[in-house]
């Protein structure tokens, strides 16, 4: 594997070694057709829109309809880059570059009900994971049974493409627990 491992975590009967994954899907890509929002963003030197078939003033129209909830999307850029519904306070490296949006219709869809502050959590994590992958926080993971790996180095579980190291550690515990729980142990 060429992959860089960042993290090992063990349980009584197991071990799970954690790797950057550098080949995650984005997660505004249609692979993903779960998105709650559509993000429009016009930036010089990335593509960071769902849809590159907006202009400006198209989305201005848009989102300043009566059934359109927007947030404004900023940038910072420096040795790297990092999104957020909210102002960086840096005004030299950040910027705003466009809107995520989601109709009323897909609120009350996803929600039941028109609630604008879910839908605004909704949109928040959304770009937060996406800032996230494109920092390179992806990762993937390996189990391998203790008592197998000297004779048999294959890993007996493994999965990719975990946006954010909290929630892959979070995935890997849940399944080395399982595992000790298959072969009779007690997870440690």
């Amino acid at each position: 594997m060429d992959c860089q491992k960042i993290k090992t975590i063990k349980s009584k009967n197991f071990l799970a070694d954690i790797y950057i994954d550098e080949d995650c899907t984005s997660p505004r890509d249609a692979y993903w057709s779960d998105n709650f929002g559509t993000l429009i963003a016009f930036h010089s030197r990335y593509n960071l829109s769902d849809d590159d078939t907006w202009n400006k003033g198209g989305l201005l129209d848009h989102i300043n309809r009566d059934d359109i909830f927007a947030l404004p999307v900023y940038i910072y850029e420096h040795s790297g880059i990092a999104l957020s519904t909210s102002e960086f306070m840096c005004k030299w490296d950040s910027g705003k570059v466009g809107y995520i949006f989601v109709s009323h219709e897909d609120i009350i869809k996803e929600c039941g009900q028109l609630d604008l502050k879910k839908a605004e959590k909704f949109l928040n994590v959304e770009i937060e994971t996406y800032s996230k992958y494109l920092n390179g926080e992806c990762y993937g993971y390996q189990i391998y049974d203790m008592a197998d790996k000297d004779c048999c180095p294959d890993s007996i579980d493994d999965c990719w493409g975990y946006i954010g190291l909290e929630h892959i550690e979070e995935e890997v515990k849940s399944s080395l627990k399982s595992w000790e729980i298959d072969k009779g142990g007690k997870f440690i």
